[in-house]
């Protein structure tokens, strides 16, 4: 077959399934989150036609998120209100919806979620395992429906242990809906932590490593714990974004259930190679600015942080600078088992390789500083 033939059968093929997904109705929780967010914006490019419906927890919230969303994702989502932690608003929720018309049906993307690492168990159950039980009784409750499960490439569904509650009540989630919800012939998506838009840096939540870029810019600490050598596995939310719409598109076409892990694996940055990127990238905005540029930042030993930590406290050291004993013990206590020990399930299913992590980094730095110096941003400190 020569390429013209070859191209348009790709293009006829890329049409039908457009069409197909313009005859699907696409149901979003978590729109406002960071993966929703820049899930939506590239489904509303990638497929204009497509008929999206967002769930929101409030009026507000669904109001908020309208006027700051791209002019095509607000012209394409319609927006419905429901507590999806309670079963008699759920069942609502589906009887207002009703089944999707024609032979597409919906395909459910539940992206929600609470992303706290230091949610209470009972508040991570609630929002990590009965919201998608309730999730997933609104696309049984629709019929004709397919689920895809955003999750975390952060937890194993066999470990023994967790590092929080965040990645214990993702994983719970998880078999659950493998055990009672195979009827939805479910997807799970597990993504990395997320940063900015590879191209601009832009992300709508500042999680994840953001407020450790907090702690190295206000409070110059003369040190940090963790191990130098050990991977951070980032990706930038774009590509997530990407990726998920690749697969939200695939089942809205009538494709087979599977999962994709969206991570970096063996190409994720050594923590010592990325507090090294960060504090570059702080310094060229601090030289702009005319402000002293911060020193290196070297990793320790947690052993031998702990013995720096009290020392300084004990022999009353004022020569190092660091910040709120109460503030700096809660923040590298949520963050210690990542400093540790951040493993993370290795790339699957996914269409392209995540960017190298140094094409992005130095924008995403910048798109946080910048927002900070605009005014308050909105930071989540522990999660």
């Amino acid at each position: 077959m020569n390429r013209a033939r070859i191209n348009g059968a790709q293009i006829n093929e890329a049409r039908i399934n457009e069409a197909r997904i313009n005859g699907t109705r696409i149901l979003v929780t978590g729109a406002g989150g960071a993966v929703g967010s820049e899930f939506l914006a590239r489904l509303a490019e990638r497929s204009p036609g497509a008929r999206i419906t967002g769930v929101f927890s409030t009026r507000a919230s669904a109001d908020a998120y309208l006027a700051r969303a791209p002019r095509a994702v607000a012209a394409a989502l319609t927006a419905e209100v429901c507590d999806l932690t309670d079963d008699a608003s759920t069942r609502a929720l589906a009887d207002r919806l009703g089944p999707a018309p024609g032979p597409g049906g919906t395909v459910l993307v539940h992206a929600a979620a609470n992303v706290s690492w230091s949610a209470t168990p009972e508040a991570a159950h609630t929002g990590n395992v009965l919201v998608t039980r309730r999730t997933a009784d609104l696309a049984r409750g629709l019929g004709n429906s397919r689920f895809l499960y955003v999750s975390s490439a952060y937890t194993a569904l066999d470990a023994g242990q967790y590092r929080n509650t965040y990645e214990e009540s993702k994983a719970e989630a998880e078999r659950m809906l493998r055990r009672e919800y195979a009827d939805l012939d479910p997807s799970v998506f597990a993504c990395s932590l997320v940063v900015g838009h590879s191209a601009t840096g832009a992300i709508s939540r500042f999680h994840g490593i953001y407020p450790l870029l907090g702690l190295v810019e206000r409070y110059e600490p003369p040190f940090l714990p963790g191990d130098r050598d050990g991977l951070i596995d980032i990706v930038p939310v774009d590509w997530v974004a990407d990726e998920l719409c690749t697969l939200t598109e695939e089942l809205a076409s009538g494709g087979a259930a599977r999962d994709v892990v969206a991570s970096a694996g063996e190409a994720a940055p050594p923590l010592a190679d990325l507090v090294a990127a960060v504090v570059t990238a702080l310094n060229r905005a601090r030289r702009a600015e005319g402000r002293p540029e911060l020193p290196g930042v070297p990793l320790v030993p947690y052993r031998r942080w702990d013995f720096l930590r009290r020392s300084v406290d004990a022999w009353k050291v004022t020569e190092i600078r660091l910040p709120n004993r109460q503030f700096l013990d809660r923040l590298i206590g949520i963050y210690r088992p990542y400093l540790e020990n951040a493993h993370a399930r290795p790339p699957l299913g996914t269409t392209t390789a995540s960017p190298h992590w140094g094409d992005y980094v130095d924008d995403a730095v910048e798109y946080w500083r910048a927002a900070h110096a605009r005014g308050p941003a909105r930071v989540a400190p522990v999660s």
